[in-house]
């Protein structure tokens, strides 16, 4: 998958991300950390992480 592909995970595994962590919580130190507000740009920030790390390690 190219990075510019990563968009299509929004409403699959952003929407999970976005439940599981709790993105909507109005104190989400997770969403904070990601320096955004809104829950579907901390998702999109997790999601590349993640696969920048799946990317690392495939080398």
């Amino acid at each position: 998958m190219s990075e510019s592909e990563l968009i299509d995970l929004h409403f699959g595994l952003g929407l999970a991300v976005r439940n599981a962590f709790g993105l909507h919580d109005r104190g989400s130190t997770l969403r904070l950390s990601c320096g955004t507000e809104h829950p579907d740009d901390a998702s999109q920030i997790i999601i590349q992480a993640l696969w920048e790390k799946v990317k690392e390690s495939k080398c």
